[in-house]
């Protein structure tokens, strides 16, 4: 399982339309009418028990917060269109389990038993550990639920019609605490999903049966990835056709409706465009009448692809429980869990916990498997330090961290503490010919002596006007810049804009004998090449507000040894590291004032209105305000569908080239699968010849892609964006990019190449085009935001999907409150006492918590260091 939680809002009856029509049509031959929509779980903390399904009408009381049977209230009622109903997450697994699933029906059976048994666990979990709040607001208590329910939905395929058993598991907003319904603390169960999302893989990972018969087909699984080893080569090709047959059925009904103004197709016409679809030049015809026939249209599909089934049955190799080094593995969980965030709960551990055990190749009862969990997760749990002086009053507050985690930020925050010393001479001003005051002070700043200089600047205001002049100041001062970033790309940006040679901050650390391994863990052997700095020499960090923490350290280490001055250039109100950050925020509150400059003046956009709406947004403040102007603008567009806003961003996206910013990289892969094909259609992208990759993409000559793995063999770099000129024989590509010309083989064209019309604003970042356009979600942060609505020098816009505008500007304003930024242990430490007092201890009279287990240690508070002591360093 991945993803997470999603939060349902709004109408019961809107809810029941959104589960009858967001199932795959081919599912419709599976789903006998009066067998009802969704199974009914209900979950105590002693047990869960199955309760008779949910039919239409039953399942939209349920939703609405109604008892299915007897339609009475449970509690007191939200009334509003706002209402929260349900929190859904999806029960699933690699795609080529679903394959297995459709060649045949004994894995199929033993896989829909292990997703039930999945569904079970969940469910088990949560009763135990989900919460409700009990109290005034500012004064609430957290009380363990005694009761929860969850409806379960199950679908066979996808929506384009290919093999995609899943489970969508809904949990009732409405639990049963302390004598009455309450409603559901959604907060905890987003913050709970690493552990619901471990559970799910490991209960069907883990399944002897589900697992016993995959080996009777001769079918082994890669117990990291998770994929069925004889059919994973196969997703790709297969999603790739499935594709296919979706945009062939849209062309269908689009048709259809442009004969019939006004008119709805049933589902007999439905399910004819379904069959028409994947008869469409094919070999095999096969008119799917019922479940089985959809099945032998699918075991074609593979035929046609050249599968062949394994010959003979495949042992079974499973680890013991006993076999488990327990230390060794709480020794991986702590360094997984450090290199994600600052942060934890035992949700986060348990979690981690689950995919460990997968990856060791655990097989075994649901029993033996969560005992071996709970004691795991446990280990953890006393390793670890609080970061509060008393346990938090609600479970779900990440409250722990590692003594690793908090001696890399002491040495960060010595380390820079180190350099707030005054310049050993000033740089005079004339060595820098501009006209530009605060670029020129910017640039004396960068090219001068001090040890450490902060430069921020908001999006466009000549970052790297001032690198490029400052690298000029310091050539002829006789001193080399080395230029890194975060990622290979952005260094390559870099160095083009500036005209200096760039690399990755990754790639200098490992040049001085810095490594780290697939976990996360940092390590140093001797002190690596040793003219990689030299003294006097200026290493500048662009972007840093994305450097993760522990690359930070290397980079400060490597500086300190050598003697060079550090530069670090970013923007705290764009993009963090994915991990640990806080290095920028650092820098800040350790660099002296006259060495901390900013960029004020926005250069990037044509309209100088525009300029003053980005400022406003990259502060945050006012949103409702900055939200009615863009929408004066004509730059808000609300869509009343999601399919409405994808054909809209689609079209954006071919006719005017614009970049289209989405949350997700599932998101980003949607649109770019529509506006592959209307490139097609237009005569834009050549599909003669094209290249199926693992992710399902279909890739012609024309085709704009981008590369997701470095590759220096190869020449091409993570988040690299392309131009298919050429498609091989062999399946390789010749690509054309700001860079030149490269061609990557076949593997890699597989494996690591996607369509890049639309990308995530991480992919956005440090672009700049003449049209961008956001896809705003309720997964949006204030960064996303801004970073979505700043690459476009002519025209940004957002668009969302909403009842009316007055929808939209509240979601507007919402991602505008999320900032998830991961800032370091002490500010995580900060985050978590907020946290905390908006939730009270119980008091004489007050509801009583369910006991919980005892912590097996009582550890004692993280401390932080507030005035290092610096060491000798020289510059």
């Amino acid at each position: 399982m991945h993803g997470g939680v999603k939060i349902y809002r709004g109408a019961a009856t809107a809810a029941r339309q959104y589960v009858e029509a967001d199932r795959g049509r081919a599912d419709d031959h599976y789903l006998a009418e009066g067998t009802g929509i969704a199974e009914r779980l209900i979950g105590t903390p002693d047990s869960v028990e199955r309760a008779p399904s949910l039919d239409g009408d039953a399942y939209e009381a349920w939703v609405a917060g109604l008892d299915p049977e007897t339609h009475e209230p449970r509690g007191r009622l939200r009334k509003d269109a706002r209402a929260t109903r349900f929190a859904e997450v999806v029960v699933n697994g690699p795609k080529s389990w679903s394959l297995a699933a459709a060649l045949h029906p004994e894995v199929a059976e033993a896989y829909d038993s292990a997703m039930d048994s999945a569904a079970h666990q969940i469910v088990a979990w949560l009763a135990e550990h989900a919460t409700t709040r009990v109290g005034p607001r500012g004064r609430q208590v957290q009380v363990l639920v005694e009761r929860i329910e969850a409806a379960v939905i199950r679908h066979y395929s996808s929506r384009a019609g290919d093999p995609h058993r899943h489970l969508h598991l809904q949990i009732n907003a409405r639990v049963f605490a302390d004598g009455k319904w309450r409603g559901l603390h959604t907060v905890g169960m987003r913050d709970n999903i690493d552990a619901i999302n471990g559970i799910g893989h490991a209960a069907v990972m883990c399944d002897p049966h589900f697992r016993r018969v995959l080996a009777d087909h001769g079918f082994t699984v890669d117990p990291e990835a998770g994929e069925i080893d004889q059919l994973a080569e196969f997703v790709g090709p297969f999603s790739a056709r499935a594709r296919q047959i979706g945009r062939n059925i849209e062309r269908y009904e689009t048709e259809w409706r442009a004969d019939h103004p006004g008119e709805e197709p049933g589902p007999g016409l439905l399910r004819s465009w379904d069959a028409r679809a994947w008869a469409d030049n094919r070999r095999d015809k096969v008119a799917a009448r019922n479940g089985a026939d959809i099945t032998e249209r699918w075991v074609h599909e593979l035929a046609a692809l050249d599968y062949r089934p394994p010959a003979a049955r495949a042992p079974l190799h499973a680890t013991r429980t006993g076999q488990i080094d327990r230390d060794r593995v709480c020794e991986i969980a702590l360094t997984r869990l450090g290199a994600k965030r600052s942060a934890w709960n035992t949700a986060d551990i348990r979690g981690v916990i689950e995919h460990l055990i997968t990856e060791a190749n655990v097989v075994t009862e649901v029993g033996v498997r969560a005992e071996l969990a709970e004691d795991l997760t446990a280990r953890v749990a006393a390793r670890c330090l609080p970061l509060l002086k008393e346990p938090p009053p609600a479970e779900h507050i990440r409250s722990l961290t590692s003594p690793e985690v908090l001696e890399v930020e002491a040495d960060l925050t010595t380390r820079l503490a180190a350099r707030a010393i005054p310049a050993a001479a000033s740089l005079d001003e004339s060595a820098v010919g501009t006209d530009d005051a605060q670029l020129r002070k910017s640039v004396v700043a960068l090219a001068g002596d001090s040890p450490l200089v902060v430069l921020e600047g908001a999006a466009g205001t000549g970052k790297t006007t001032a690198l490029a002049a400052a690298s000029d100041v310091i050539e002829r001062r006789g001193h080399r810049l080395v230029l890194v970033a975060p990622t290979l790309k952005a260094a390559q940006v870099a160095g083009r804009e500036v005209g200096a040679h760039a690399t990755s901050a990754a790639m200098l650390a490992r040049r001085c004998g810095w490594s780290w391994d697939e976990d996360g863990h940092w390590s140093r052997a001797g002190s690596g090449t040793s003219d990689a700095l030299r003294p006097g020499d200026v290493l500048l960090i662009d972007e840093a507000g994305m450097l993760d923490q522990d690359t930070a350290r290397a980079l400060l280490t490597i500086a300190d040894e050598a003697g060079a001055k550090i530069r670090l250039v970013g923007d705290r109100h764009q993009l963090p590291a994915v991990g640990r950050g806080g290095v920028l925020d650092l820098g800040v509150r350790w660099t002296r004032p006259e060495q901390h400059l900013s960029l004020e003046s926005v250069r990037r956009f044509r309209d100088p209105a525009y300029a003053d709406l980005s400022l406003a947004m990259r502060s945050g403040g006012e949103p409702a305000d900055v939200f009615r102007k863009l929408h004066q603008r004509g730059e808000v567009v609300v869509h009343q569908s999601e399919e409405d806003r994808l054909t809209a961003l689609a079209f954006e996206a071919v006719e005017s080239s614009a970049l289209i910013v989405a949350d997700t990289r599932e998101d980003a892969a949607t649109l770019n699968a529509v506006i592959h094909d209307l490139r097609v259609e237009d005569g834009l992208v050549d599909e003669e010849s094209t290249v199926a990759t693992r992710g399902g993409d279909q890739i012609g000559r024309g085709d704009r892609v981008t590369t997701r793995a470095n590759d220096y063999d190869q020449g091409v770099a993570n988040r690299d964006t392309w131009t298919v000129v050429d498609i091989y024989t062999d399946g390789g590509l010749l690509l054309s990019g700001a860079g030149g010309e490269r061609r990557v083989d076949s593997e890699y064209a597989r494996k690591h190449v996607e369509l890049a019309y639309a990308t995530t604003a991480y992919g956005a970042q440090g672009e700049t085009v003449d049209e961008a356009h956001l896809a705003l979600t309720d997964r949006t942060g204030a960064a996303s935001a801004y970073v979505g609505m700043t690459r476009g020098r002519e025209r940004n816009a957002v668009h969302v999907v909403a009842e009316d505008l007055e929808d939209a500007e509240q979601q507007w304003v919402a991602a505008f409150t999320r900032d998830r930024a991961d800032l370091g242990p002490a500010h995580a430490a900060r985050l978590a006492a907020e946290e905390a007092v908006k939730y009270e201890t119980p008091k004489r009279g007050a509801p009583r918590r369910r006991p919980r287990r005892p912590s097996r240690v009582q550890p004692q508070p993280a401390t932080f260091p507030h005035s290092p002591e610096s060491p000798s360093i020289g510059f």
